[in-house]
């Protein structure tokens, strides 16, 4: 078993970086309903276990998801009742607004200030 952060999201495949090198992995089924109560199990920043595929190269598969230190969220659009995880594990975040167009609502600055 492998340790690693995820990187980059495309849809059902997620680009995990371990210590040697960059792997491209899926969830295993049996994790996404696990308790989640997002729209997507795994975001960027999250740190994650996986399983190589034997012979499969840089493929793996991801059997857990470590406790998050923290998180951004948006409202699910299709979902009204759940959210999406932008980002976890965040270190440092920048927020540009602008006084014009496109505008920009206080309630998201509230919003992103308060994660």
């Amino acid at each position: 078993m492998k340790e690693g952060t995820v990187i980059k999201s495309t849809g059902s495949w997620y680009h995990v970086r371990s210590e040697d090198k960059l792997w491209e992995c899926r969830i295993k089924g049996r994790i996404r309903l696990e308790g989640i109560k997002s729209t997507n199990p795994v975001s960027v920043g999250d740190v994650v276990d996986f399983e190589p595929e034997e012979g499969e190269g840089d493929k793996g598969v991801i059997t857990a998801i470590h406790d998050r230190r923290n998180y951004i969220v948006r409202k699910s659009v299709n979902l009204s009742k759940r959210t999406h995880v932008i980002a976890a594990n965040l270190d440092q975040a920048i927020l540009i607004a602008t006084l014009e167009f496109p505008k920009t609502y206080p309630r998201f600055i509230d919003r992103f200030l308060l994660t």
